[in-house]
């Protein structure tokens, strides 16, 4: 589910051939030089909220600005609809041309200050240095597009050129090659670990989990291969896998099980794209399952990234029938004011605290008093990282509703789950 680039309207300057030009000079008169890449965020949203014409008079009033703030021996070019080059001479080092750079983001963010809608129009900035990292212009350029493409990877808004980061953006330019096959091939799939009601000790659902063993590879770590999809735009095809595999599978062990439920992880550019609501009414149609039997998994910080797009998207979900659970919950800042507006059903205690409980008190008592927050909110609680008999009961003592965790059962195939559950009846009280 690939999405194009929008064309917005601009004033076509001299580009390319201006910024080589402008570079030729500097290295002829042998002057330290910096190579600024700005690539313009959030266009897409910008054309959105304001139309294609007045989010291309935006930017063109950021082409004026940046012009405006550069000095006699400094150039600007327009590269594209939605990019610049920056070219600053006499630089003493790194950190004035970092200075120079967050100039430019915070004149970037005060571009949409006035307009009636709550914008912010982000930047991020790639980086080549004369003579340190190249003398040919067009070989500067290409330097800073690629430490632009590394900054929008790590969602760092200022990046250097390192040669070390090229080469690994270059890997992953061959992984991503990898991932696209992985996805038709069936070298994807989807485990799921047991989560369990600790009043009735019976498995009442399961959160997938998604694996990749890449044929030549081998075991691809889901922290990078998801990092990987978030940085190519391939996040949304990874996170509809993860739902369609989960649903097909819950249609059939609710043939037996029909209280069974299963969870999947969104990232936070997900919950912040209504094309997740999509995916999810696809999926459960598809497969005939309740929207009420899926979860989807959101982590405390994601919620903060975008409040207002965040809370839109969940209470759509939400009003589709699915549940919501805050994953992680206690390791990010939101507040308790927040947390009463949040569109959730769960709070999930991240298993740091829970490992923790018995060395720490107060570990212990971030679990307790989570609990007590998520009852007094309505919500039910879930707790990650259960090792130990000793940490099952002790949860079970402070009224916790569910659990996960290696005692309880680690993360298996599909067909391993299945015999977990097997034979059990469900107890429609434990549903929460």
């Amino acid at each position: 589910m690939n999405t194009t680039s929008i064309q917005i309207p601009y004033r076509q300057h001299g580009g390319l051939s201006n910024a080589g030009r402008h570079i030729g000079k500097a290295v002829r008169a042998r002057k330290d030089l910096a190579v600024l890449i700005v690539q313009v965020q959030e266009v897409e949203r910008l054309c959105a909220a304001m139309g294609h014409e007045q989010a291309g008079e935006i930017l063109d009033d950021l082409y004026m600005g940046l012009r405006t703030i550069a000095r006699d021996d400094d150039a600007v070019e327009r590269i594209s609809d939605r990019k610049f080059a920056v070219l600053l001479s006499g630089l003493r080092n790194r950190g004035h041309v970092t200075l120079a750079a967050n100039k430019i983001g915070r004149l970037a963010a005060e571009a949409v200050e006035d307009s009636p809608r709550k914008i912010k129009l982000g930047t991020t900035i790639g980086i080549a240095l004369y003579p340190q990292n190249g003398k040919d212009p067009a070989e500067l350029m290409r330097l800073a597009e690629i430490a632009s493409l590394d900054g929008s990877r790590r969602h760092d808004p200022v990046c250097f050129f390192e040669e070390q980061a090229a080469t690994q953006l270059f890997s992953d330019w061959g992984l991503e090659l990898r991932l696209e096959d992985a996805l038709q091939s069936g070298d994807l799939e989807v485990y799921f670990q047991a989560k369990t009601c600790l009043k009735t000790n019976r498995i009442v659902g399961a959160e997938a989990l998604m694996r990749w063993h890449e044929p030549e590879i081998g075991q691809i770590s889901p922290d990078v291969f998801i990092a990987l999809a978030e940085s190519t735009g391939r996040i949304i095809d990874l996170t509809q896998f993860a739902i369609q595999s989960a649903c097909r599978k819950l249609a059939d062990w609710q043939k037996t099980s029909a209280g069974l439920s299963v969870a999947v992880n969104v990232t936070p550019s997900i919950i912040q794209s209504r094309e997740i609501i999509d995916v999810v009414q696809s999926a459960t149609s598809i497969w005939g399952v309740s929207p009420e039997s899926l979860t989807l998994e959101v982590t405390e910080n994601a919620l903060m990234e975008d409040r207002e797009a965040s809370h839109d998207v969940l209470t759509a979900l939400r009003d589709l029938g699915a549940r919501i659970s805050i994953d992680d919950f206690g390791t990010g800042y939101s507040s308790l004011a927040y947390l009463k507006e949040i569109p959730a059903d769960e709070l999930k205690i991240d298993r740091s605290f829970v490992m923790g409980m018995h060395s720490d008190s107060g570990d212990r008592k971030i679990v307790e008093h989570t609990i007590g927050i998520a009852k007094s909110f309505g919500l039910s609680v879930v707790a990650e990282g259960i090792e130990n008999q000793l940490l099952l009961d002790e949860l079970r003592r402070l009224e916790c509703d569910f659990g996960q965790g290696y005692f309880i059962s680690r993360p298996v195939p599909a067909d391993d789950f299945e015999k977990l559950f097997v034979g059990q009846t469900t107890d429609p009280d434990a549903s929460g």
